[in-house]
């Protein structure tokens, strides 16, 4: 454990804890900036004392940044996979443990768990805390998703995990007083897998940073001179990014890049585990497509892509992928599913298509210019994010959570 010296901070509404399974990162995965961005939010309204795992070597250098938002933090080291699905062992232990000694010498007023995890250990702590999950997304149905489709054995090894993680997302469920999701179909999921919590269930949709993920910052082109690039921006690695980039090279790329060698695709997204599907791995030897997955940053690939394809799967990644290219000013095509919960679905800021032949039918009109002008759409998907999904505005109403309890659901009979 790591804790650190406490930060003299203006005065607050309260104290806060904050407990994570990683550091919140302005430059970590979808779940991790969903994170830092509460957390940055949250220390305008409370005195944060945060407590995660993390890795020095890693995140040494967020470490001052996070540092800079909280009174006083603890770290522990970064848990396996079996610890994630144990709450508890180890360096959980560490966490609470610090947590409890918090709680005794802190007028704590309310705790915020982020993910399922951290979740479990709500229970053990003080009597009078306003206790808040956010889970983000329900992990326990994609993994059962991903087992409805893989053959055996690898769903039975799916359907295993989908239990274990149902199982502590419900108890995270019945230890908190509210349960965040960044999706309305995960707050309708939970409702019906967790009926105990049902009423705990809110939704907080995340938000971008328009002044991180703006046109007007100045990128070096990643791409070869002459290249027009379609560029597929979002999580690679699992079942569902393989086979959603197996289907955009195989069915919807390479029949355009016979027609037109100009064109090019990049894959880009977080770098891609010693594991990854062969499949995934195969793409780079096809003709014109570049796994752009080592990319520490996306919007140099953004900024001068000639079209943006959302990843053709839903969740929570893959909507900051599309929200965050909008923010660039890019035309973005997508499956509809691959734009559910976004606002800009069936409006003139995002394009969908039913199929592989109408997803290319659509590339080459936007292409084109047939569609109209991509700067004109680019402007206009900008704004849209400008209006409805700055993180300010997604979060205004979350303090107001960390003030009481939900009342239970009246019973029907």
């Amino acid at each position: 454990m790591t804790p650190s010296t406490p930060v003299q901070l203006s005065a607050r509404a309260g104290d806060l804890l904050v407990l994570a399974p990683c550091l919140p990162r302005p430059d970590g995965d979808a779940a991790s900036l969903r994170w830092f961005h509460l957390l940055r939010f949250l220390a305008r309204h409370y005195r944060v004392h945060l407590g995660c795992r993390a890795d020095p070597l890693r995140d040494g250098a967020q470490f001052s940044r996070v540092r800079a938002l909280c009174h006083e933090t603890c770290f522990a080291p970064p848990a396996g996979v079996r610890a994630r699905l144990r709450p508890g062992a180890g360096g959980d232990a560490v966490l609470l443990d610090w947590a409890m000694r918090l709680c005794a010498r802190q007028a704590v007023r309310a705790v915020l768990a982020c993910g399922a995890g951290m979740g479990g250990h709500l229970a053990a702590l003080p009597r009078g805390l306003v206790r808040v999950v956010d889970f983000v997304e329900l992990e326990s149905d994609r993994s059962r998703r991903h087992g409805a489709v893989r053959p055996w054995p690898g769903a039975a090894l799916w359907r295993r995990q989908a239990r274990r993680l149902l199982a502590a997302e419900r108890a995270a469920g019945a230890a908190c007083d509210h349960a965040l999701f960044a999706g309305a179909a995960d707050v309708a999921r939970f409702r019906l897998f967790a009926p105990e919590s049902a009423h705990k269930a809110r939704l907080l949709p995340s938000g971008i940073d328009p002044e991180h993920y703006s046109p007007h910052i100045v990128q070096r082109s990643p791409f070869q001179p002459g290249e027009r690039a379609l560029v597929m921006a979002g999580p690679l690695d699992g079942p569902a990014g393989a086979d959603a980039a197996h289907w955009l090279a195989h069915e919807v790329f390479a029949p355009l890049r016979a027609a037109d060698p100009s064109l090019a695709l990049y894959l880009v997204g977080p770098p891609l585990a010693a594991g990854a599907d062969r499949r995934l791995r195969a793409l780079a030897r096809q003709p014109g497509v570049t796994l752009g997955g080592k990319a520490a940053d996306a919007r140099p690939y953004l900024a001068h892509a000639a079209l943006v394809l959302a990843p053709p799967g839903a969740g929570h990644a893959a909507s900051m992928a599309v929200l965050a290219a909008m923010a660039m000013q890019k035309t973005v095509l997508g499956l509809p599913h691959a734009l559910a919960g976004l606002a800009c679905l069936a409006l003139p800021e995002a394009w969908a298509a039913a199929d592989a032949p109408a997803f290319r039918a659509r590339i080459g009109a936007l292409l084109s210019g047939a569609e109209g002008s991509a700067a004109t759409v680019g402007r206009a998907a900008r704004a849209r994010v400008l209006r409805e999904h700055d993180w300010n505005l997604r979060l205004a109403g979350l303090p107001a959570l960390f003030q009481a309890a939900p009342q239970p659901l009246a019973s029907a009979g």
